[in-house]
């Protein structure tokens, strides 16, 4: 008796073992998918990372159209190619000019993770690189929260930060960011994802994307991509996105992306940010799946990938059929040859704050990014979904 108890007492413990956990147990990689009428978004907290997000084309074929990997364990083991992949982005995004800056008088030091030379999104351990903690989760929202400790790559002050990410039924994703902190210290959040809303269903670039971006001006930076602190106007530039044009019509002409580049890396401003109105609108004429985004940040980043160099794998799980009551996904691309994600094949919108404002404090103490020991920061983010047919 005692015999078989013991082995029915192993067995349990051996099958409690491998059972999924619910919602993912410990382990940062778990997919948390959350879900509305013609939107389906899933998560993981390595990140708190965007994996997946699916859209209906103008056919009605459903779309994934964020890039990543099908395996989530990729995201930690293959963090750099390419790096901040649809992730958080801090404590501070985009460039530190030097990795220096000073809060009333005294200095601070982050890392030089960017060509030895400024401190890009956060340092060689942002927030992308860490595992953040799940504090709810429902049908269509995600809460994950992270402490970064004082000191923490550099940046002074323990703080707390919270993103909140919810999908409605108007094929809208949206990201509410909330940050508190013990000591005064920077930050500014933003999301890293890489899109591509053409699926690669037709082409392996975003070219033929048509782009439009409420601004008039950017900000001009010098070959390293640190920012000179001058406004400069978009008026006859290939940076000049006020009327709709496709990202390939100027795109050999659009050099102001650092040393011997070709392509987007650049800041645009909104002289007069309106959260109700969206500032960037994005479409593949291919699929007719449109993007348009709306914030209560002053700033859009837009990048053309052009960094990229093939080695990041196009997800073969990229669309999927209904299958029965369950709506499962399946792969329709099992057998085929891998593909890899070419140079101009995505593009990335990060909405933020001035860029270094920290070493511009000529912009005001409202775009330096500070973040005093009483206030709390909250951003907030809109990234709308539909269907534009041109035929």
């Amino acid at each position: 008796m005692v015999t078989l108890l013991t082995f029915a007492a192993v067995l349990t413990a051996a099958l409690v073992t491998q059972a999924k956990p619910t919602h993912g147990g410990n382990d940062p990689s778990y997919r948390h998918t959350i879900k509305a009428k013609g939107i389906e978004a899933s998560f993981i907290e390595y990140g708190a990372t965007l994996t997946n997000l699916w859209v209906d084309d103008k056919n009605g074929i459903p779309r994934d159209v964020i890039l990543g990997w099908d395996d989530t364990t990729q995201y930690n083991l293959q963090s750099d190619i390419p790096g901040f992949l649809a992730a958080v982005v801090g404590r501070y995004a985009n460039r530190i000019a030097n990795g220096t800056f000073t809060i009333d008088g005294t200095e601070y030091h982050t890392p030089l993770n960017e060509n030895n030379i400024t401190t890009l999104h956060g340092g060689d351990m942002g927030f992308d690189r860490l595992n953040w903690a799940l504090i709810d989760t429902g049908k269509n929202n995600v809460s994950f929260k992270l402490t970064s400790p004082d000191g923490d790559e550099g940046f002074p002050g323990t703080t707390d930060i919270i993103v909140k990410y919810s999908v409605n039924d108007n094929q809208e994703w949206h990201i509410d960011y909330e940050g508190t902190t013990d000591k005064d210290t920077i930050m500014m959040l933003s999301q890293h994802g890489y899109w591509n809303l053409d699926a690669f269903t037709t082409s392996e670039t975003v070219e033929d994307h048509v782009l439009q971006i409420a601004s008039d001006k950017f900000f001009k930076t010098d070959g390293s991509l640190i920012f000179t602190g001058e406004f400069s106007n978009v008026e006859g530039t290939a940076l000049d996105f006020r009327s709709a044009k496709s990202i390939g019509q100027d795109l050999q002409e659009a050099t102001e992306c650092g040393f011997d580049c070709i392509g987007y890396d650049n800041c645009w401003i909104f002289s007069e940010p309106n959260p109700d109105e969206y500032q960037a609108t994005v479409y593949a004429p291919s699929t007719g799946i449109q993007l348009a985004i709306k914030t209560d940040q002053v700033a859009l980043q837009f990048y053309s990938c052009h960094g990229l160099d093939g080695t990041l794998p196009i997800k073969k799980k990229k669309h999927h059929k209904h299958h029965g009551h369950h709506d499962r996904r399946c792969n329709d691309d099992d057998n085929d040859k891998q593909e890899y994600v070419q140079k101009y094949g995505c593009l990335v919108l990060e909405t933020e704050n001035y860029v270094d404002g920290i070493n511009n404090l000529e912009w005001g103490e409202e775009h330096t990014g500070i973040l005093r020991k009483d206030d709390k920061y909250t951003r907030h983010a809109e990234y709308h979904f539909s269907v534009r047919r041109d035929d």
